[in-house]
């Protein structure tokens, strides 16, 4: 066994029986110290969602008809990470990819807040996330729910690209972009959202507009941007079909743009979810290298399995295919590209966990094996 996998068998092993030994951690603060429950009511093991944290976060992080307590309101996640392969620009193979903190609260009788600050992102300095206000629009008894959001937000696609994401390897389809388009689903977008219907059960649906603009981009904004989604839950599968468009200046041209998605999840919440998802996408102006429209691709399929309360195990392949900018391998920024992912996991405590992934793909000659712990306080 190579020396390196073998120190990260090693450190496995002393963080299980550190986990083992150790009483559980006190629950993360502000939803679980508001509402007085523990983390296990929200999440399976830290950061994914069980049934009640799905209906929970579908409700506007509250609980409808009970006020929440008093709560320091502050809390924070950190994400160690060590890795077979360099993290790109000058970083080490082992770094500390993520400190997070987090502020959240109430306002009023239907609305709250929230605000994710990264502190650290992928090893360097961060940005913020998450900074907007939810509102329950009608009373919590009213049959068909309706809630507007205003601020910086994860866009509403079926699988969330980041923040309840159990991998350290990142979703191609969520982080592709096109020719010189720099629009992805994974950077949070500024705008305003309207949705209609429970999320958890039947037909809902919800719009999005915002502002043309790609943060960190270097490209100015330009006009709005729209993104519907439609989505119908029976029982343990959910069918969510969605659009987003928009246009972005590139060179000397305009870039009209859209991506179209259909996702099949099955999820019951107790041992088995299979998420599914395929993407396609058309951009007028592609600059690759004339401005000529060009399409794109991409999916993938996942399958997560909870052997009991803290050890789960899952298994992902994905693939995106768009013009690529510069010749080499495929990456999910251009050309074909495809990875595969099998997943290790285990919950040291209540609100810590360890996960160790081997990632192969087209992009890199060998596996990739990433280690990383996390840890909210």
């Amino acid at each position: 066994m190579p020396r390196r996998i073998a120190l990260v068998v090693a450190l496995i092993g002393l963080l299980l029986v550190a986990g083992l030994r150790s009483r559980p951690v006190l629950a993360i603060p502000i939803f679980a110290h508001q509402y007085g429950v523990t983390c296990e009511k929200c999440h399976s093991v830290i950061p994914h969602l069980n049934a009640f944290g799905a209906a929970f976060m579908a409700s506007g992080y509250r609980i409808p008809g009970v006020k929440p307590g008093p709560a320091f309101p502050i809390s924070a996640k950190t994400n160690l990470v060590a890795s077979t392969e360099n993290q790109g620009d000058g970083l080490p193979k082992d770094v500390v990819d993520e400190i997070e903190t987090f502020t959240a609260g109430a306002i009023g009788e239907r609305a709250s807040y929230l605000v994710e600050q990264y502190v650290v992102d992928g090893g360097t300095p961060g940005l913020t996330r998450d900074a907007w206000v939810i509102d329950r629009v009608n009373p919590w008894n009213a049959r068909i729910p309706v809630f507007a959001q205003a601020g910086s937000f994860t866009l509403p696609v079926p699988v969330d690209p980041e923040t309840f994401r159990d991998s350290y390897q990142g979703y191609a389809v969520m982080e592709q972009t096109v020719g010189s388009n720099p629009f992805n689903f994974f950077d949070p977008k500024i705008g305003v959202r309207a949705s209609v219907g429970d999320a958890t059960r039947g037909l809902s649906g919800q719009l999005f507009v915002g502002q043309g603009h790609d943060r960190q981009s270097g490209i100015p904004s330009y006009g709005n941007d729209w993104m519907g989604v439609a989505q119908d839950t029976l029982g343990l599968v959910t069918l969510t079909g969605y659009r987003y468009s928009g246009t972005r200046p590139l060179g000397a041209g305009i870039d009209q743009f859209a991506r179209s998605g259909f996702a099949v999840v099955y999820n019951d919440f107790s041992r088995w979810e299979w998420d599914n998802l395929i993407q396609t996408g058309w951009d007028s102006n592609c600059n690759v290298p004339f401005h000529v429209g060009c399409a794109s691709s991409g999916g993938l399929t996942q399958l997560r399995y909870m052997f009991d309360r803290r050890l789960y195990a899952e298994a992902r392949y994905e693939g995106t295919n768009a013009p690529s900018l510069a010749p080499g391998p495929g990456s999910p920024n251009g050309g074909f590209y495809r990875d595969g992912l099998l997943m290790l996991g285990y919950g040291t405590g209540e609100n810590s966990r360890i996960t160790l992934e081997d990632v192969i793909s087209n992009a890199a000659p060998t596996h990739v094996w990433n280690l990383q712990f996390t840890l909210g306080i």
